[in-house]
This record gives structure tokens, sequence and C-alpha cells, in this order.
């Protein structure tokens, strides 16, 4: 097998071959005008022909070997620049897989992280997946749904469990109040499933027998119902904690007090190492002292979780 080009060469004959002079070609690499001619030559010797036609006054211009050699030399440079920037980025930041129906939770809490922590560049991947597979997924952490929702991982933190109970804007409410859960029978449901399990959960919990959990929209993700729901299209069902920040700030409320634990829960994963590195140890640490410090995370799967008074409740 024939080695390869000088790599040396082939970046000055880039640079020559955009400039079409060795004069300015020097300029940009710093170079002689003679350093870079006998870098063309070396190169030309190594593949037995020339790759540039000298002209009079120093002009030049690329034979037909040398039109075809460029693409090819300029996409190996790219494809190489490419790479050392995204692993330059692993080496000095945090490479987190984040499921979109998580970022509105997350989000925030990176944002904090940040604050103190501003030497961590922290980048974000998004996926509809609640998966992860560290064995052919290059991420320093990942936050995954499920009990069994992560392949080739070391160690596995719970965030918070998964609790389920309906939401819609306030403004939803004015005509058609919901006092009772059959009264959701006059909403339209948002769907953060296509398998509707979700809304079937709950209404079965709810005892709503005259509510069809087989009409509604559909979404791909919780976080995508949820901003139909903020926008007063209908009635989403989805995770407490998840929709904690919009009900604060009253772009949505919970109408009934029945929050249903499904069993499920969101973990922080990392890959299997004999150690997390600094950078994955800080933020892990961080943000478990973060959710035990506000009480973020809400009551244990196996316990009922009491909602605060509806705005319902309260004008009554």
């Amino acid at each position: 097998m024939r080695e390869l080009p000088p790599l040396n060469a082939l970046r000055v004959f880039d640079v020559t071959a955009r400039c079409q002079s060795f004069s300015q070609a020097a300029q940009q690499l710093y170079l002689t005008q003679g350093a870079v001619s006998r870098q063309i030559q070396t190169l030309e010797q190594f593949f037995g022909f020339a790759l540039f036609v000298r002209h009079p006054r120093k002009d030049l211009s690329l034979t037909h070997e040398g039109e075809m050699l460029v693409p090819v030399v300029r996409e190996c440079f790219r494809s190489l620049q490419e790479v050392t920037q995204r692993l330059t980025q692993r080496a000095t930041g945090l490479s987190l897989k984040i499921p979109t129906c998580a970022m509105r939770w997350v989000l925030p809490k990176i944002m904090r992280f940040r604050a103190v922590q501003p030497d961590i560049d922290i980048q974000i991947t998004t996926t509809l997946s609640h998966r992860v597979d560290f064995d052919c997924e290059p991420f320093d952490a990942a936050i995954v749904y499920g009990e069994h929702a992560a392949t080739g991982h070391g160690e596995r933190v719970t965030l918070f469990a998964e609790v389920l109970t309906p939401a819609c804007a306030p403004a939803l409410l004015v005509e058609r109040p919901l006092l009772r859960p059959d009264d959701l029978a006059g909403h339209t449901l948002l769907h953060p499933t296509r398998d509707h399990a979700d809304w079937r959960r709950w209404l079965d919990a709810a005892g709503a027998s005259d509510v069809s959990a087989e009409r509604g929209q559909n979404f791909e993700t919780m976080d995508l119902a949820m901003d139909a729901a903020v926008h007063g299209f209908g009635v989403t069902v989805g995770d407490c904690l998840l929709m904690s920040d919009d009900v604060a700030a009253g772009r949505l409320v919970r109408p009934f007090d029945l929050a249903l634990p499904t069993g499920q829960h969101y973990d922080l994963v990392l890959p299997t190492r004999s150690a997390p590195g600094a950078k994955v140890a800080k933020f892990r640490d961080w943000l478990v002292e973060h959710l035990a410090a506000t009480g973020a995370a809400p009551a244990p799967a196996a316990t009922p979780v009491k909602t605060t008074p509806t705005q319902q409740e309260k004008a009554a």
C-alpha cells in the first residue's frame, strides 16, 4: 500500500490553488515563495505529474490532475477540521443528551450551573428518543426516561418520578369550567403520545367513564402538547414537575387534585468508566444538591401526590 502524500505539502497545494500564485500563497502561509514552490514540487514528484501550469508573468493554472485533486484535498481538510473542533469541545466541555420533553425542566438548571461553573461549556443534543447507548454515542451524560433506558451506563441518578395530571391555560376554563373529570368530555384532549396511554391511565384512575381517551390531538412529545395547552388549544396531561414552571408563572393551571404516579422516572445516566470525569462529576453533584436544596423532586412514585388548590377552588 502506497504511503499518503505529505500533509504539509497538500496544505500548501490547497492555498496555492486558491491564489493561483506562488507569491500570494507565500504571503498567506507566511513562507517564502521558494518554500512554496519546493512544497509543490515535492507533491508533483510524489504523484508523478504536474499539478500546475506555469505561465509567463508568474501566473498559475491547475492542470487536469490538479483540478481533480483540489476538491478531495479540501474535503479531507474540512472533515479533519470538523472532527478536531468536536474533539476539542469534548475535551473542554460537557456533552449532554436530553429528551425534548425534559428540556423545559432541565434548561433553567443548566443555566444556573453555568453561572457557578462558567469554565465548563455544555453542549446539548436534544432528541425524541428516551434512550442512550454510550457504546456508540459520544456523550458524557444523558437524561433518560423509563426503567431500562440506557445501554453501556455505569451510574444512574434518579432525578424525579413521573407523576401525571391534566393541565390547561387558565382562559380555557372561563367558558367551560372543569369541576369534575367527566367535564373533560367538552374539551379537546392533547395527547403527548400517539398511543394515548397517559390520558387513558389518568382517566381510568379518575373514573371518568364518559370521556374517551381516543379522541383529541396527537403530539410527538410531552413538551409539544404542553406548548399547545399554554396557547389554549386544549387540555394536556403531563408530568407535574415538568410543567411546574408554567404553573408557577400562570401559563397553565391544574384543574384536578388527582396526580397519578406512573412508576416511571427520569434519570441522569453516566457511561461505564472507572470514575466519571471531573466536569461530569461536578454537574452530577451540583444537580443532586440543587434538587435536594429546592425540594424539586416529588414524592416517590408509590405515594399519591396532592396538588395545590386550583384556581377554580380558590374562586369558590
